[in-house]
């Protein structure tokens, strides 16, 4: 999560009742506490309301953003292709709409594990008798890149904003005085990097009123684009994006960056490269929060929860209603890490895990005097349906199955944000 600079809201409901006046030190109790109110922490509401013994828990949610855009098609928006009413969902005002939910808005800088408290900027404490840890990823390149913060990231909600005004502001203003096409550099040439870059290349066909299409620039560090796909699906990309115009430096790595110009290594040879414009799609890291908490990690610094998603997964857990879900997280168990997809859709079965486990937990007495139940296990989907956006073309790809129909896919890839928003929306 990252700042904003609305103020922290007072929260809603009984279990907040006076907390607007009442003195800093007094803790507001609910009985699930979700940090990060994204995919996995609005998820994680919806399918507790879904089952009926989950409708009269009450959920406090806290997040530094009151709203949301829908990621898979982050690209699209800041190219203007989408509006920003079309792709958010006001995170805010849906949990509030539920009367034994409360959103709080705010900045954690203290998560107690042991006591399930949460300590905000402002002062505010909060507790609960379950804690959910969902705060997600950060783009974030590396230390070893020297000027990383000319660097502009897009993942998160003030992020997106910052760099749809600044691009809107290098291709409007080079358009309004005549210049020559603006550079843009991505850089990462994974699934994120190639729809930015195809998205940006689209821009020489239809664009915003008043926009100039940039040259584009996509630099990759390995052979080939996608490493994560099938050879067939990442010659079909390349192949789309140098249709398009796209500029590939395969086997490059970038080392500085400037205001204006960023530097690459090729083989043994160094050089700078005009950029008027980088955007970073090279890897995400955990939120930078996560570090400080005092909660099992892995040596990269991942949550490291077990198969029922608990923080402390041992035979008889010492804090057995602490879980973490969505793209922060690594699970543990039979023969090490399990690996991750670190998509949207993992988030969403991994709260639905957490909300079956939540429940099966408040059956019981929260000291366990005959044990902790048995709980179910998230299980382990090595793949799922991936759309990829090229600017004017699009893929949806199972394996080594691709689909390339243009027009379906960008509808289909609509459609499913538009169901991903109706399912929280309360008309």
């Amino acid at each position: 999560m990252s700042s904003v600079d609305e103020p922290e809201t007072a929260p809603r409901g009984p279990e907040a009742a006076g907390s607007s006046t009442t003195a800093a030190c007094e803790v507001e109790s609910s009985d699930v506490l979700i940090l990060g109110a994204s995919f996995t922490g609005l998820e994680l509401l919806y399918q507790l309301r879904r089952r009926p013994a989950g409708r009269g828990l009450r959920v406090t949610l806290i997040d530094r953003h009151r709203q949301h855009g829908y990621l898979p098609l982050v690209h699209e928006r800041l190219c203007g292709r989408l509006e920003p009413g079309e792709s958010e969902i006001h995170t805010a005002a849906e949990v509030d709409a539920d009367a034994d939910a409360s959103f709080v808005q705010g900045e954690i800088v203290a998560v107690d594990p042991v006591a399930k408290e949460v300590e905000l900027a402002c002062g505010r404490r909060l507790r609960g008798r379950f804690l959910v840890v969902a705060l997600g990823s950060a783009l974030e390149p590396p230390p070893a890149i020297d000027g990383r913060e000319h660097l502009l990231r897009y993942k998160l909600a003030d992020e997106q904003v910052v760099a749809a005004q600044r691009l809107a502001e290098l291709l409007g203003g080079a358009a309004a005085e005549g210049a020559l096409a603006p550079t843009i550099v991505v850089v990462g040439g994974g699934i994120s990097g190639v729809e930015l870059a195809g998205e940006l290349a689209h821009l020489a066909k239809v664009r915003p009123s008043g926009w100039i299409a940039p040259k584009v620039i996509l630099v990759h560090g390995g052979a080939r684009l996608m490493p994560g796909f099938a050879a067939r699906v990442a010659k079909r990309t390349r192949r789309y994006l140098e249709s398009q115009g796209v500029e590939l430096r395969l086997g490059a790595r970038l080392i500085a960056a400037e205001a204006g110009r960023v530097r690459l290594r090729e083989g043994e040879g160094e050089a700078w490269v005009s950029s008027d414009m980088t955007f970073w799609s090279g890897g995400i890291r955990p939120a930078p929060l996560i570090a400080g908490l005092d909660l099992p990690r892995t040596d990269g610094g991942w949550l490291a929860v077990g198969p029922t998603l608990q923080c402390y997964p041992t035979p008889t857990p010492s804090q057995p209603d602490v879980f973490a879900g969505g793209d922060a997280v690594r699970v543990i168990g039979g023969e090490g890490e399990w690996p991750t997809m670190q998509r949207a859709i993992e988030c969403l079965w991994q709260a639905s895990v957490i909300a079956q486990n939540i429940l099966t937990l408040a059956a019981e007495p929260p000291d366990y005097p005959s044990g902790v139940p048995p709980l179910m296990p998230h299980r382990l989907r090595p793949d799922f349906f991936h759309g990829v956006s090229l600017g004017g073309r699009s893929l949806v790809v199972y394996g080594r199955a691709m689909v390339d129909v243009a027009g379906v896919n960008t509808w289909f890839r609509r459609f499913l944000m538009r169901s991903y928003f109706a399912r929280y929306r309360h008309d």
